[in-house]
């Protein structure tokens, strides 16, 4: 066995050989390097030789406006036109379209594109953040409001809504009444009452809710305090009863036949507790200016209010209740009224005696609203406080009237005087265009922000009514008087925050003086009124008159006007740029142009008609008229001469149909030896061939 031996490599035994790369690998790289070399050199030399075409419509457009007519200047090398001192002050954007195609790779111009796109991001980001910090500096809020220069007399300003209502809201006997039916139907299936009317144990529970609403003893500090005075006619059985829920649906048969004639009866009407109205030192009978108004208290009487059967859209217990006091042109003109329009605008017509809704005409307590209010002693139940006297509350004549919460305690036997100072904000027509959350308020006659679906006019009160009777409905699921004491813990603004200001508006702020009044005073006033003060009552001169025969209004208005907002943002834009207004009309008439020459080319070319025959002649010939028509014989010409030839040709040509193509012409040749003639007289003969 013969062993063969080999050296140790010089590297050692654990490690391998290093063999030196073929040459053809090398070569192989070094021309994959070189080509991409000259690649990309002859891109870059395309590309530095590109040139805009002077009859691109881009090129067109950029010579019309600065910064951009540099950037297509014909005989520019490309990198002066990235650094061209005009540039500075613009955009400069190759497009495409703007390039002869001829020799050039879509791919090659991506790049330049991509250059320009960068810069004009750039440019952009820069305008767009100059245009948001002036605006925010300069402008702020887009809404302001500002003082009126001139004051506003109180002509042009609406008298405030005045409700009234003595301590009690219902008459005694009608709450003994309903307690004495619904302790009656517990032990029989029916109660009939005096007047025919049949109760069952459910009927009289609905309408022991109905009066707990307004007269429990929850509504009084006294019954917070658990000091319950049983002549006053309170009650606290149905408070939050869950056995009876109290729908509020006027159509039901139990509240038309029942309820609602129960109550009305029970209430008070307003002739029966004024007497003596006044309006501008003109005597109006009290029945045209106080209507009834059933509300959380009960009974009260409203002037210069909104009926509920306007400003409501759907019937309640309380618009069915007082339906009556107003007659047809009442209701048509209160449906008529503006009640937040602004200054300067047409007045309404007035429908009626009385102008709707209801205007001073000069400050002072003579030429405002005067009335004679009694003290009913005799039947008064449903007691809403400690005192002795009567609650008197104003307000917007479109709010629905609240003078349980807002109302303020009155004397009897006293001249009370109550002076009124309007505080008004009005409001531009044009800032309706702006987005809600930038105006932050609403018109009255806002229908999709708004969103009411109780009221037809947006006020801010009626929003807070809407909001808490569905508290109340999602609680209960029934439509009561009473407000959720989880609304008032949390803030009302804080549980209804879709509830805005009203943009225009009117507020009263009040101030209320009284003085008693003489035993001879009543005495005169008694034998005066003598059907409405039969009874000797205990009674009260009241006076609500606006204090000041103007007042400075504030209003709310835009910032900044459209024209203002253009002249920042296009100054901004122009600093940066140098385009001006008319560099861009220019250039948009030249679009245009573009556009419309173009189109035109279009049009041109889609109404054009081709005929493409199958096949292509040499020769076609037209058909000659009839009478033109000739025959052309087969000459042989082998034995005649030029003479005999000359002598006997005629020629006879037949019709031809539309497209059809002659016959290879006839080639006439000598017999072999013979000389041909130097000149034949066929040679000139079209169609023929010596």
């Amino acid at each position: 066995m013969e062993i063969e031996m080999r050296p140790i490599p010089p590297h050692g035994p654990d490690q391998e050989i290093v063999r030196p790369p073929h040459p053809g690998f090398q070569r192989m790289l070094l021309y994959i390097a070189n080509e991409q070399y000259e690649n990309v050199r002859n891109k870059w030399t395309k590309w530095m030789s590109l040139q805009p075409s002077p009859d691109s419509g881009w090129v067109q457009v950029f010579e019309k406006l600065p910064g951009f007519r540099q950037a297509v200047k014909p005989g520019l090398h490309p990198l002066m036109r990235f650094t061209c001192p005009d540039s500075i002050h613009g955009i400069q954007i190759f497009f495409r379209r703007g390039i002869p195609s001829k020799g050039r790779a879509d791919k090659d111009s991506d790049d330049g594109e991509a250059f320009w796109f960068i810069v004009v991001l750039l440019c952009c980001i820069i305008v767009y953040l100059i245009i948001k910090e002036g605006i925010k500096r300069t402008m702020g809020h887009p809404l302001v409001v500002s003082t009126e220069t001139e004051e506003v007399g109180i002509t042009n300003i609406d008298f405030p809504q005045v409700t009234v209502s003595h301590l009690g809201g219902l008459k005694l006997t009608s709450i003994l009444q309903a307690h004495d039916n619904d302790v009656d139907a517990r032990f029989s299936a029916n109660v009939k009452t005096e007047d025919g009317v049949l109760w069952n144990r459910n009927d009289t529970g609905a309408l022991q809710q109905v009066i707990d609403q307004a007269c429990s003893y929850q509504t009084t500090y006294a019954g917070l305090n658990n000091v319950e005075n049983d002549d006053n006619g309170n009650t606290h059985l149905y408070v939050n009863s869950k056995s009876y829920n109290l729908m509020d649906d006027p159509t039901s048969q139990i509240m038309t036949e029942k309820i609602i004639p129960f109550l009305k009866k029970a209430t008070y009407n307003c002739s029966d507790v004024i007497a003596g109205c006044f309006l501008n030192e003109i005597s109006i009978p009290c029945a045209l200016l106080f209507k009834k108004r059933f509300s959380e208290w009960g009974s009260t009487c409203m002037f210069n209010g909104i009926p509920g059967l306007v400003s409501r859209r759907f019937q309640t217990m309380q618009t069915v209740i007082s339906e009556e006091e107003y007659t047809p042109n009442e209701l048509e003109a209160w449906k008529e009224a503006k009640l937040d329009q602004d200054i300067g605008q047409a007045k309404p017509k007035i429908i009626g005696p009385v102008r709707t809704p209801w205007r001073q005409t000069s400050a002072g307590k003579t030429s405002g609203l005067s009335f004679i209010i009694k003290d009913e002693i005799l039947d008064k139940g449903c007691v809403h406080g400690e005192g002795k006297g009567f609650m008197l509350a104003v307000a917007h004549p479109s709010d629905e009237p609240k003078i349980k919460p807002f109302g303020k305690s009155m004397p009897f036997g006293h001249e009370v005087f109550i002076s009124i100072n309007p505080i008004l904000l009005l409001a531009d027509g044009d800032i309706k265009k702006m987005p809600l959350d930038e105006r932050g308020c609403f018109f009255s006659d806002d229908k999709a922000g708004a969103n009411l679906k109780y009221y037809e006019k947006y006020t801010k009160q009626n929003c807070f009514q809407e909001c808490i009777a569905d508290a109340v409905d999602a609680k209960c699921h029934c439509k009561g008087i009473v407000n959720p004491e989880e609304m008032y813990d949390e803030g009302i603004q804080d549980s209804c925050k879709k509830c805005r200001p009203s943009c225009r508006q009117t507020k009263y702020t009040t101030s209320v003086t009284w003085s008693p009044l003489t035993q001879k005073h009543m005495a005169l006033y008694r034998n005066k009124y003598k059907e409405q003060l039969i009874n000797n009552e205990t009674f009260s001169i009241v006076y609500v008159y606006f204090e000041m025969d103007s007042v400075q209004a504030s209003r709310r208005s835009a910032r900044y006007s459209t024209f203002e907002e253009v002249g920042l943002v296009g100054g901004t834009i122009s600093m940066i740029t140098g385009l001006t207004l008319l560099d861009i009309i220019e250039a948009i008439v030249v679009i245009a142009a573009l556009i419309m020459a173009q189109h035109k080319i279009r049009t041109s070319i889609s109404q054009m008609e081709f005929t493409w025959p199958s096949r292509i002649p040499r020769f076609t010939l037209r058909a000659p008229p009839p009478q033109e028509i000739i025959d052309l014989p087969v000459i042989n010409v082998d034995h005649l001469d030029v003479q005999e030839i000359v002598e006997q040709l005629t020629i006879d040509v037949e019709p031809l149909e539309p497209q059809e193509t002659v016959e290879p012409p006839i080639v006439i040749s000598g017999q072999p030896g013979n000389p041909s003639p130097p000149e034949h007289p066929l040679e000139n003969l079209p169609g023929f061939i010596v």
